[in-house]
């Protein structure tokens, strides 16, 4: 397929994922920085705005909307994400499903009327249009080469996002709400508690580096991202083994971990490097421009 159709299917799988993992990150923090007076809200504020490289360090609860939802030109906001969404949707409109594009037009929509003051409802409206925009995309979408480039950028932005949280150690901070909000963050609490264990940093920490059985843990999503990305090589005879090379010792790692906290540590750190890494091969092989088009008479 045209390599730009490819980078087109794989950055709007990329940013709908973060639109997602950015709201829903939002959304809890913002409820735990407003419940729970007893953490220093500008520490929190600055913990979560560091955690997403954003270079403005809001200082309370108002701000840190403003900075996270941010605006059009910065991708690493809610708004930039969703924005790259339209953008790459747009550039490749004729290849997807009519319903899927429309329901991208009403999420683009729905920001017109984000309320800053009050920011729970107008997010909760963002997921609920994203989970129907990924539902329809999978009820629809053909099983191509498109979609294989969609679900490896997907899978990929999770890894960094789930990372990016880790990182962040919420629990510090709130040491009895932390781990709750870590896991509703990314989705994962009713699948969490299933297992009837209590919950504990350390705890949800293995879960989400390792569960095999959580579409968002470290472990399953490298495994989908290394999936699509075979169905990739294996339809236009690209050789594969360099670019898996970086999420596919990762994965080994992962599989092989113990409990130990610096071990885990180790494992969340190499994520956005490996990550990066295999973004540039991905890159490098599929949308590099080969040549140039010369017109004569």
């Amino acid at each position: 397929m045209l390599s730009r159709l490819a980078e087109s299917s794989f950055w709007l799988g990329r940013y709908l994922e973060r639109s997602e993992g950015l709201s829903r990150l939002l959304l809890e923090f913002h409820q735990l920085l407003i419940q729970d007076q007893r953490a220093h809200v500008s520490r929190g504020c600055a913990l979560l705005s560091h955690g997403l490289g954003l270079d403005t360090t809001p200082f309370n609860a108002r701000t840190l909307v403003e900075v996270v939802y941010g605006d059009t030109s910065n991708p690493s906001t809610i708004r930039g994400a969703l924005h790259g969404v339209r953008s790459n949707a747009r550039s490749i409109r004729d290849t997807l499903p009519s319903d899927f594009y429309e329901s991208i037009n009403r999420l683009n929509a729905a920001t017109e009327e984000f309320d800053i003051e009050s920011p729970g409802r107008s997010l909760k409206e963002i997921l609920d249009r994203l989970a129907v925009s990924n539902g329809i995309y999978e009820w629809l979408a053909p099983s191509d080469e498109a979609s294989h480039f969609f679900e490896l950028g997907r899978n990929l932005e999770r890894m960094d996002l789930v990372s990016r949280l880790l990182t962040l150690q919420i629990e510090k901070e709130w040491r009895d709400q932390g781990p709750a909000t870590t896991l509703r963050a990314v989705g994962g609490l009713s699948t969490f508690l299933r297992a009837r264990v209590p919950i504990s940093a350390e705890r949800v920490r293995s879960f989400l580096i390792k569960d095999p059985a959580f579409p968002r843990s470290l472990f399953e999503s490298g495994r989908m991202a290394e999936a699509a990305l075979r169905e990739i090589t294996k339809l236009n005879g690209t050789a594969s083994e360099l670019i898996l090379r970086p999420i596919g010792l990762l994965g080994s790692q992962i599989h092989f971990i113990n409990d130990d906290p610096d071990e885990m540590a180790r494992i969340i750190a190499k994520t956005p490097h490996a990550v990066e890494e295999t973004s540039a091969s991905i890159k490098a092989n599929f949308f590099r421009p080969v040549g140039s088009i010369v017109w004569s008479n």
